[in-house]
């Protein structure tokens, strides 16, 4: 049984006091990343205005951070796919392995910029085609308390250059499955917009009082392009029609729903526990008995690689684990011992590694980034130190 009152006092370290259960756990880490920010940012990010005219300070710098370990020279970059993240309001592009970091984003550090940073990455930054990138911007010169609350998106190129920006809230921008538009809140629980990469917004979709669950969720696409979920279970349809409220039974109403590469199978998780399933819903089975987080499927859908946790001597602890799906034989690749926050992020195009984040448990809230060999061997540190939420591997075999 995990230890409640440590995987509290852990949280409240990182976002000040909060409530969180075991099985609340990607809810808690969301609510504290939030939190975290937020209280970090007190007054100067409680409101940000819409950018006007081209974003100043974004260029591409040659010089970058060196990765915090040696790269090794095979396999080339290309096999692995590109590595994107934000540190002290920056945005970088680098090789698989965080070599050869190139700035395309240069922002203003956390503490000139009320204590979260000019730009960061937040989930996904790739578009599905790798042709553009998605991250935020705050604009650190307004003041206090004049402008209403959001903070603007500015979506890329790999060089740096900027295609579009516009004002939303929330964290995620999520992209659709054809790379062709975003979707992020207008008004946070209220009103979704959907922005083609021109920035123009196409539409914008309401979310009905009283059916979305409470918490700090962004909205993201179904795998038809055609509607969009807000967890927990309200899917927003994008021909306008009224939202609906999924069953409790249907599986994108479970915790981290994902679906496989080729759309066959979701997995998802429902008290802790991983669960596959038809992406009908059909055939559900537990594969995993809790505490389960954050599945991420391979590109041939054959693995999942999740983060495990537990109580070990008395400390919250999370492993990076991943699961055969035609054996059923569950790996552990890094964690467990401390009190340490790992949590998986993608795997690499051949499916051979494994993209990760660790959150250090020592009062310094450091995220950093790594990457694993699917069998557990050859762990490395990519990237020292990330900003919180950042990350994300480019597959190149998603180009059509």
């Amino acid at each position: 049984m995990i230890d409640e009152r440590k995987l509290r006092e852990m949280l409240e370290r990182r976002a000040g006091t909060i409530s969180a259960t075991p099985t609340d756990a990607p809810k808690a880490i969301r609510r504290a990343r939030r939190r975290l920010a937020l209280n970090a940012a007190v007054g100067t990010l409680v409101g940000l205005a819409v950018l006007a005219g081209a974003l100043a300070g974004v260029r591409t710098i040659q010089a970058a951070p060196t990765p915090a370990d040696p790269p090794t020279p095979t396999p080339t970059p290309a096999g692995l796919g590109a590595l994107a993240y934000g540190v002290d309001g920056d945005i970088f592009v680098a090789d698989w392995d965080g070599a050869n970091a190139v700035r395309i984003a240069d922002g203003r550090p956390p503490n000139d910029c009320g204590g979260l940073g000019e730009y960061w990455g937040d989930g996904p930054i790739w578009s599905p085609d790798g042709r553009y990138l998605a991250y935020r911007h705050a604009n650190c010169d307004v003041p206090r308390d004049s402008l209403p609350a959001g903070w603007d998106v500015v979506i890329s190129d790999a060089e740096g250059n900027v295609v579009a920006s516009f004002p939303s809230e929330g964290w995620l921008i999520s992209w659709s499955p054809d790379s062709t538009r975003v979707a992020v809140w207008v008004r946070f629980g209220e009103t979704i917009g959907v922005y083609g990469l021109d920035g123009e917004r196409q539409t914008v979709l309401t979310v009905p009082p009283g059916m979305m669950a409470p918490g700090d969720f962004d909205p993201v696409w179904l795998p038809d392009g055609e509607s969009l979920l807000v967890p927990r279970g309200v899917e927003v349809p994008l021909d306008g029609s009224a939202p609906r409220r999924l069953p409790s039974d249907d599986p994108r109403s479970g915790w981290d729903a994902t679906y496989s590469p080729d759309g066959s199978r979701v997995a998802y998780t429902t008290h802790g526990s991983l669960v596959i399933a038809e992406a009908d819903g059909s055939h559900a089975r537990q594969v995993i008995e809790r505490w389960v987080w954050k599945p991420v499927w391979s590109p041939t859908g054959d693995q999942i690689a999740f983060t495990y946790s537990e109580t070990v001597d008395g400390w919250y602890a999370t492993e990076l684990r991943v699961l055969d799906l035609a054996t059923g034989t569950v790996t552990s690749l890094a964690g467990m011992g401390g009190s340490d926050l790992l949590m998986a992020i993608d795997f690499s195009p051949d499916g051979d590694r494994i993209l990760f984040s660790r959150t250090e448990d020592d009062g310094s809230d450091v995220w950093s980034l790594w990457s694993v060999n699917a069998d557990g061997s050859d762990v490395r540190r990519l990237v020292t130190e990330a900003s919180l939420g950042s990350g994300d591997w480019f597959s190149p075999r998603q180009t059509p």
